[in-house]
């Protein structure tokens, strides 16, 4: 393992500032292991991103320290590359680590896992690719978790300015905007089919289906499977959120009739009138609507052993 060269991406500000601290330390337990760590950490994804570009070619992992944004940047520097992507969740909501199975606030236990998934094969996940139009030339990014598209993005957006851990302050911002909140009119068109018009309260893409501080919004989403899970709630009146709530972060919202779920491999989601709406992925806001989402199937390589995650869980 002393030939192995790995980056070190840190956030600064994740949890309040805990991210510095725990990226030092995740550095020291690397290198105590005996592997070679290049930390292209900055002041802003963009000086961290531009970092990791020039030494992306010469490593063999790239090791994330933060939240879900701070992984979503990581899987956008090794997509569709055989750099593997080690994750040391030190965020607010760690939905992305959540929902791998990975662990939460334990830099110690996740270094030992990264070491232990080096010297095995590499597992791949998917990834979504997501396109804003609205742009020239379009405007291009990679997500792991989830893209959010309407109520849910907006609730993001509020939640995003508020200083709360991260569920309590989704489901304070939830409460929020629900009382202005009506249904959106999206055009929706899966797969190069005819598009269809659906007026909708939530509307998300999925790919791990877990957001918000541990929302289980698509419980059967996995990550590994080549395909997206198109999820919306239509028809539904706000005393009807209101009582899904609680069901979320079990994931038993999904028998109530405003509920669905569509196995799509790409979607391209706009609105047909209306206000203007930033699609949201992994906690970060992404282009304005419309957008095309489409799976890239096994486009990042993840330090994990999903195998064995799926076997404690079963």
């Amino acid at each position: 393992m002393s030939r192995l060269r790995v980056g070190l991406l840190s956030n600064p500000t994740a949890a309040h500032g805990a991210g510095h601290r725990t990226g030092r330390q995740v550095a020291n337990l690397l290198r105590l292991a005996g592997l070679s760590v290049v930390d292209v950490s900055g002041p802003s994804a963009a000086v961290a991103r531009a970092r990791a570009e020039e030494v992306i070619d010469t490593l063999t992992a790239l090791v994330v320290v933060g939240g879900d944004g701070t992984i979503s940047l990581g899987a956008s520097l090794v997509a569709h590359t055989p750099v593997r992507l080690g994750v040391v969740a030190a965020g607010s909501g760690n939905d992305l680590a959540r929902s791998l199975g990975l662990p939460v606030g334990a830099p110690e236990e996740s270094v030992r896992l990264l070491l232990h998934a080096l010297s095995r094969p590499a597992t791949a996940i998917d990834a979504i690719e997501i396109r804003g139009h609205r742009n020239v030339p379009p405007h291009r990014s990679i997500a792991l978790g989830n893209v959010s598209l309407g109520f849910d993005a907006l609730v993001n957006e509020r939640a995003n300015s508020a200083r709360s851990g991260v569920g309590a302050k989704y489901s304070v911002a939830l409460l929020r905007e629900l009382p202005s909140f009506s249904p959106l009119p999206y055009w929706v068109e899966v797969d190069g089919q005819e598009r269809y018009e659906v007026d909708a309260t939530l509307l998300t893409v999925a790919n791990t289906g877990v957001f918000g501080g541990g929302l289980r919004f698509v419980p059967g989403a996995v990550v590994d499977d080549g395909l997206l899970d198109l999820a919306t709630v239509a028809g539904a009146r706000r005393r009807d959120l209101l009582a899904m709530l609680p069901r979320l972060r079990r994931g038993t919202h999904v028998s109530h009739p405003a509920f669905s779920v569509r196995r799509v491999r790409e979607v391209t989601v706009g609105l047909r009138h209306g206000r203007d709406v930033r699609a949201y992925a992994d906690g970060e806001p992404r282009a304005l609507l419309p957008v095309t989402m489409r799976v890239a199937p096994g486009a990042v390589r993840i330090l994990a052993d999903l195998d064995t995650i799926r076997e404690e869980r079963a």
